[in-house]
């Protein structure tokens, strides 16, 4: 058992010693990955998966560009487009947090029974996001992040949740 704890201890300093230069948002790097999330308001939760593309287009700045598809519940789905802007600064090795602001679109889409037929309704508002997230890097290409953000929505805002993986290139 003390080799194995031994192991992982100097595992984990390696990754440590290689410094910035995993995690260094340098202008021009690029990224994408898949986010789960939970969005949740004044009494309506639902999950989501979405897709991100992110873009570093100043040092430490990058945009990041996203779809997310939240699932059926209580006859209501939704999706959000979203453009946020991060700025990147190094809290350890392989580790950055980052504030978001951004905006974008959310559409809902419900359908419901009404004395035996069949409606549907949809109704796309503009939003405001802001929040923060942190984003870990297992290796110089591969990381999961962490985000909350909170979307202001007309009549719709609400907390969003995000655990996601990116694979930079």
């Amino acid at each position: 058992m003390k080799k194995i704890l031994t192991i992982i201890a100097i595992a984990a300093v390696a990754l440590m010693a290689a410094g910035n230069d995993a995690n260094a948002q340098v202008q021009g790097e690029m990224g994408a990955g898949l986010n789960f999330e939970i969005g949740t308001g004044e009494d309506y939760t639902n999950y989501g998966i979405g897709l991100k593309y992110q873009w570093t287009f100043l040092d430490n700045l990058r945009l990041e560009p996203s779809f997310t598809y939240f699932f059926k519940k209580d006859m209501i789905s939704s999706w959000d487009v979203t453009a946020n802007i991060h700025y990147m600064f190094d809290v350890v090795p392989m580790l950055q947090a980052y504030p978001i602001f951004g905006v974008g679109m959310t559409n809902l889409y419900r359908d419901y029974e009404v004395l035996g037929l069949e409606e549907s309704d949809t109704d796309t508002r503009f939003a405001f996001n802001f929040g923060g997230g942190m984003e870990l890097m297992f290796t110089p290409s591969i990381g999961m992040s962490v985000e909350y953000k909170f979307r202001i929505i007309d009549n719709w805002s609400r907390s969003h949740i995000a655990l996601g993986m990116v694979y930079k290139f």
